[in-house]
């Protein structure tokens, strides 16, 4: 049986890369050492693997064949050459095919049909948070699910998939411990007139049932109301997967930190690990 040992909710952001040094200093410092801790707390915890509920933005899963729900199956990992400025791991980044096969099997016996992808590469989807917390040495499961273009699961799916993917952990016996990242953004605008706008009172309307241990309200939200956040706001998604595979339990907020130069909220969580649901 494997254990989580940590649950972390993360924002990405490509601009983390490409305009690191612009926010005033003290944001910088908040915001780096907050992902350094997170980073290793992962590695003192132990974590043998590092789960991550992430997505792709059609960088190598197009409109011509995105899955609604895809697991990574590679023992390596490079970046997507179309964002060609991410930093890159010396010989990739490491993944754990076993772990990522398995879940695939796991999810189809509990009702869902991942794609098992095996040529898959990492956008800023994950590098971005994974580079600001100094990339720690975990082989990585990315598990992806479709935000970025209709039809899109309704939120409830998201939280059923932290249920199913806890409840696989805890039967696999080739590693002891594992970590669970979800990456993502809560409001933010992508290629859009609305690009750069903060809605902090959406963010909180997110965030504070996260912290109530509330998790399951936001995954009735309808589409319409995700959608108020933004088409960034849809990767919601990822947090209600951690949130649930957690067990539901009382988010504490890492940080959240408006800022302009990086046009979202950075946001970081951790939710302590209690029963499975």
């Amino acid at each position: 049986m494997a254990e989580v040992v940590a649950v972390f909710a993360a924002t990405h952001t490509p601009l983390f890369l490409l305009r690191r040094n612009e926010p005033a200093q003290e944001v910088q410092d908040e915001v780096f050492s907050c992902y350094e801790r997170m980073g290793k707390a992962m590695l003192d915890r132990g974590a043998e693997a590092l789960v991550v509920f992430e997505n792709d933005h059609l960088h190598s899963l197009f409109l011509d064949r995105h899955p609604s729900l895809a697991v990574g199956v590679k023992p390596t990992y490079h970046n997507v050459a179309s964002e060609a400025y991410m930093p890159e791991v010396e010989g990739g980044r490491k993944g754990d095919a076993a772990l990522g096969l398995y879940l695939v099997n796991a999810l189809l016996q509990s009702n869902f049909d991942p794609a098992m992808c095996q040529e898959i590469e990492f956008d800023h989807s994950i590098v971005s948070p994974l580079y600001l917390m100094g990339d720690p040495a975990i082989p990585i499961v990315p598990i992806l699910q479709n935000t970025v273009a209709p039809p899109l699961a309704p939120a409830r799916r998201a939280y059923q998939l932290g249920i199913a993917v806890r409840r696989a952990l805890e039967t696999y016996d080739r590693v002891e411990r594992v970590a669970v990242l979800a990456t993502g953004g809560p409001s933010h605008w992508i290629g859009t007139p609305e690009l750069g706008r903060i809605d902090e009172e959406w963010d909180e309307s997110v965030i504070a049932p996260l912290r109530e241990g509330n998790a399951k309200s936001l995954s009735e939200w309808s589409q319409e109301k995700i959608d108020a956040g933004g088409n960034g706001g849809n990767e919601l998604r990822n947090w209600l997967s951690a949130a649930a595979l957690a067990g539901d339990t009382r988010a504490k907020v890492l940080c959240y930190r408006p800022e302009p130069c990086w046009f979202l909220g950075v946001t970081a969580l951790e939710w302590p690990v209690g029963p499975a649901l």
